[in-house]
């Protein structure tokens, strides 16, 4: 089994829900953000960095009670990262003082948590507020990028680009270093697009996150 490293996005702000969406509590028992930890953590990325804004990373820091479900630890602080563990495995926790500025701001955070070796096979970016998600659908993009090498990859439901997208690092480094804004990697589908590989899925677990109380309703019909 190959694995790459992936980060995981979950410093965006939380308008719209009207308080922190990655600490709603789901059907399942877990919070949203524990959903997230589970999908990627039990998927081929490794490692897998999380980036949160200053308040979440507060809470988890410090109110671990709260993610009983995943049994979340906090560990050692090295340079720019906290070390985590959990039921699933372990990552990399990196707070994102400059969410506001925002995508593209936290995916170069978590660039800067990985080696040059690390990066040298690929990137999967990915949200934390995709609950339908699954880790099989994780790995199935990462085995067709890594078999067929392409610049970017991602995944596309009735016309919308989704996530999780893969993206040859090394061959992008220059353009990921300047992006800026919430746009995230589409200025690189839009100025690359003979490197852009998208794969049609057949379910919007892809592209639909939670963005309201209301969202969390279609999870108990599903659970």
């Amino acid at each position: 089994m190959k694995y790459i490293p992936g980060i995981l996005l979950g410093a965006g702000g939380s308008e719209r829900f009207g308080s922190e969406k990655l600490l709603a509590s789901l059907p399942s028992g877990e919070t949203l953000f524990e959903r997230a930890l589970g999908i990627h953590l039990q998927s081929q990325i490794l490692p897998l960095i999380v980036v949160v804004s200053p308040s979440l990373g507060k809470i988890i820091r410090q109110k671990t009670e709260i993610f009983a479900f995943s049994r979340l630890k906090m560990g050692k602080r090295f340079d720019t990262w906290h070390a985590f563990s959990c039921k699933w495995g372990d990552g990399r926790l990196i707070i994102n003082e400059n969410f506001h500025k925002g995508m593209s701001s936290s995916i170069k955070k978590g660039v800067g948590c990985l080696t040059d070796n690390e990066k040298a096979g690929g990137i999967v970016v990915s949200l934390a507020d995709l609950p339908l998600l699954s880790s099989k659908t994780i790995n199935f993009f990462i085995n067709k990028f890594l078999d067929e090498r392409v610049g970017i990859l991602l995944p596309v439901f009735k016309d919308i680009t989704g996530h999780p997208v893969i993206v040859d690092f090394n061959r992008f480094k220059n353009d990921i270093a300047k992006l800026r804004g919430d746009v995230g990697l589409r200025s690189l589908l839009k100025k690359y697009p003979k490197a852009v590989k998208k794969i049609l899925w057949q379910d919007d677990s892809v592209i639909w996150d939670i963005d309201t109380p209301q969202d969390l309703k279609r999870l108990e019909v599903i659970n």
